[in-house]
This record gives C-alpha cells, sequence and structure tokens, in this order.
C-alpha cells in the first residue's frame, strides 16, 4: 500500500527548498526545476502542488505571514509591562538569533521587491502592509493607554513612522549582517520606543 502523503507538510517541504534557494542565489535560480532538486523531489511532484511559478510564491508568501501570525500570538500571550511587550513584538519581525531567523528576514525583503516589480502581487503585497501598519498601530496604542506616551498624537501617523522604523531595521540588519545581531536590534528598538515615549 503506497505512503500517504501530508500535502501541507510537502507543500512546506517544497517551499522550504525555494527559500533556501533565494536565500543564497536570488530568484532567477529559484526554477521549478531547481527547487524540485534542491527538495530531492521529481519536478512532476512540484508541479503537482505548484503547477506554476507563481502558484509556488503565492503559498510561500502567505506562509511568510502565517509564521508572522503564530510568532505574535506566542508574544500577546506573555504577561510583560506595555513597554516589554512593544520591545518584544517588535523583535519578533526584526529576528535575528539564528541563520533560519536571518534567511526569514532575508526572504520577506526579497520577496517585498520582487512583490513591487510584478503587479501579480499587488494584492498580497498591500495586505502584507496593512498587516505591519495595523501591528505598528497596535504597539502605539498600547504605550499611549499604557500611560508611556503621555500628550495627545496622531496615531495612524506614529504608526506609519513605527512601520517605516521597523522596515528599514529588517533591511539594515539584512543587508549589514554582521553590524546587526540580537542585542543591537534590541537597543536601536529600545532606543526608537523611548524617543516615541519621551517626545510625543
Amino acid at each position: 500500500m503506497p505512503k500517504k502523503i501530508d500535502h501541507s507538510q510537502r507543500k512546506e517541504q517544497i517551499v522550504e527548498a525555494m527559500f533556501r534557494i533565494i536565500h543564497h542565489s536570488g530568484f532567477e535560480k529559484a526554477t521549478l526545476r531547481e527547487i524540485a532538486k534542491e527538495a530531492e523531489l521529481s519536478l512532476g511532484s512540484v508541479q503537482y502542488f505548484f503547477p506554476k511559478q507563481k502558484d509556488i510564491y503565492m503559498y510561500a508568501m502567505d506562509l511568510i505571514y502565517q509564521r508572522f501570525e503564530e510568532r505574535m500570538q506566542k508574544v500577546i500571550q506573555v504577561n510583560l509591562e506595555a513597554f516589554e511587550h512593544a520591545v518584544s513584538m517588535i523583535k519578533q519581525i526584526v529576528q535575528a538569533n539564528t541563520e533560519e531567523e536571518r534567511m526569514e528576514n532575508d526572504i520577506w525583503m526579497k520577496f517585498s521587491v520582487m512583490a513591487t516589480m510584478n503587479p501579480e502581487y499587488q494584492v498580497t503585497k498591500d495586505r502584507f502592509r496593512e498587516v505591519n501598519f495595523n501591528f505598528a498601530k497596535d504597539i502605539v496604542q498600547m504605550l499611549e493607554n499604557s500611560g508611556y506616551i503621555t500628550i495627545p498624537i496622531n496615531i495612524d501617523r506614529s504608526a506609519n513612522s513605527l512601520t517605516i522604523f521597523i522596515h528599514g531595521l529588517v533591511f539594515e540588519s539584512v543587508i549589514y549582517a554582521n553590524s546587526y545581531n540580537d542585542q543591537v536590534i534590541e537597543k536601536e528598538i529600545r532606543e526608537y520606543l523611548q524617543m516615541i515615549c519621551n517626545t510625543a
């Protein structure tokens, strides 16, 4: 009797293979044939789950989004005071503890750039921006509600600035990986949040 294949597990295996190729060699090398070779599967097996290149890209972007949501849920469940909670939340995006975390940041950045150049991924790209903006908005509102921000502010404007800061820190940590370990990233996050709280 043939072994039953876990479809979601096989899809993740294929996407992880694609992530490794993109991380080390870029999108131009991430053909379905090369992905199949990296995943140690036949081309037909990969095409069974992802008939076109677009299919695997869309699935991969959704997987990145899903992992982001899972990390956020873990942070939300931890009982921290507001400022430490805000630091912890942002660190879930700008990760630098392991090579796997750094690779995920790199992949996220490369997908964002790729999506900008391809109208097919516009909706997904815009959804990512909206998710990140709402995430930043939650942080700003949490700091305000907890008394860290003591004068009236424009929540949306502050959230937009925080979103830009987070994206910039991800970019820096990918491009200049040797200059950004977990301690440096946490220091940058703390200083930015202190600036919001002190000058707002």
